[in-house]
């Protein structure tokens, strides 16, 4: 067998529109497009209730999620929203036996763990949901790599020590389809607080003498099947 890491920037995220698992006709639709902030067509900017709202900056190491008052005050907010990342997905095949997805890695940074932070974190196998957990909790000496904000010094080597990343042990799992990360963001009275998210990953687990593997990219646009020559190598 052998072990792989699959990983995305954390600016590659994708924001669910609060509402979007139930827009089936045109009110739900309506409903999952309704924006009380007034700035549209992107999707950057999601409704929490009332005048809470979530913003999302693609910046060049992160993306950012900030809580904001969208009305005339600066109030406190609370709320949470989903957000998603397609994790390059290579299917090995062998006598019968397919990939299985192990770990998944989430490296991040909040300024306020107990306002702002991750609270629940799920996998989908295509529309197969193969891991849930509704009780994230954050590593205690943080996520960040070992490396606060950003740095340009290209020579500073980041931690990828389960102690500075989040790493998340999964039942082991075949996989047949493109695989997604979905990360539930939780505000709590949140005021000038603002989320990272840097990279996420997932630990892969191929069979042994792969015969054929198929490579599904992002949302299944891509799809590449490739033989590859057994060996021992």
């Amino acid at each position: 067998m052998s072990i792989r890491d699959s990983w995305v920037h954390g600016n590659s995220v994708l924001l669910e529109r609060v509402g979007a698992p139930n827009a089936r006709s045109k009110r739900t639709v309506r409903n999952a497009l309704r924006n009380n902030v007034n700035i549209d067509a992107t999707g950057d900017i999601i409704h929490l209730g009332g005048h809470g709202a979530a913003a999302c900056f693609r910046i060049g190491w992160a993306s950012r999620f900030v809580i904001f008052d969208s009305g005339t005050e600066d109030q406190q907010k609370s709320g949470n929203f989903w957000c998603h990342f397609a994790i390059p997905t290579a299917i090995a095949l062998n006598a019968g036996r397919r990939t299985v997805a192990r770990e998944l890695f989430i490296n991040y940074e909040t300024t306020d763990k107990d306002r702002l932070d991750i609270r629940a974190t799920h996998i989908w196998d295509g529309n197969r949901r193969i891991f849930a957990n509704n009780r994230f909790v954050a590593p205690r000496l943080g996520a960040d790599g070992g490396i606060r904000g950003h740095t340009t010094n290209a020579n500073s080597t980041p931690t990828t020590a389960p102690t500075r990343l989040s790493t998340q042990r999964l039942v082991p799992r075949e996989i047949y389809f493109g695989v997604t990360v979905s990360l539930l963001i939780a505000a709590v009275s949140a005021r000038g607080d603002f989320l990272e998210i840097r990279s996420v990953g997932v630990r892969f687990e191929d069979p042994s003498n792969v015969g054929i593997t198929t490579t599904v990219v992002g949302d299944l646009s891509t799809i590449r099947k490739t033989a590859v020559k057994k060996s021992g190598r």
